[in-house]
């Protein structure tokens, strides 16, 4: 019954484990996305008043047509950031403590299934005066010899 006991507590620690990561990983996402938008904010703000009025002086285009270009280029900006937010790389050490967690908890109830196999046949043995008997054949060939 000991052999359980380990298995979920080892279980149990991967279980952490992997909270742990997952929590680990979603805080570093949102870190990354809130970067994004500051950055994004102050780029668009700055960005907005320079190229409008770069493309009303210099390259003599109307207002709305220097507004189109400010406009896309925020686009382009926009969805480069938030595709970099949105993405997810593989963590080997979550996919690690996942199938150790796994592992244990099929093997823990592989153990409570035999132990529970096991026990009413040790009480059908019991029962019948079998396990008397084995212990009797056993141990008259471990008993001491008198001197």
């Amino acid at each position: 019954m000991i052999r359980p006991l380990r298995l979920a507590r080892v279980a149990a620690r991967a279980e952490v484990l992997v909270v742990r990561r997952q929590v680990a990983g979603i805080v570093r996402r949102a870190i990354m996305a809130l970067v994004a938008a500051v950055f994004a904010a102050g780029v668009l703000i700055l960005a907005h008043i320079i190229a409008y009025m770069a493309l009303r002086q210099y390259a003599e285009f109307g207002s709305i047509p220097a507004a189109a270009i400010v406009l896309g280029a925020d686009f382009l900006l926009a969805a480069i950031f938030g595709i970099m937010a949105s993405s997810q790389g593989s963590d080997p050490v979550l996919e690690e403590a996942r199938q150790m967690r796994d592992q244990s908890l099929e093997q823990a109830r592989q153990s409570l299934t035999l132990a529970a196999m096991v026990a009413p046949l040790t009480r059908v043995a019991a029962d019948m005066g079998l396990v008397r008997m084995v212990v009797r054949l056993l141990g008259s060939g471990f008993r001491r010899e008198a001197k």
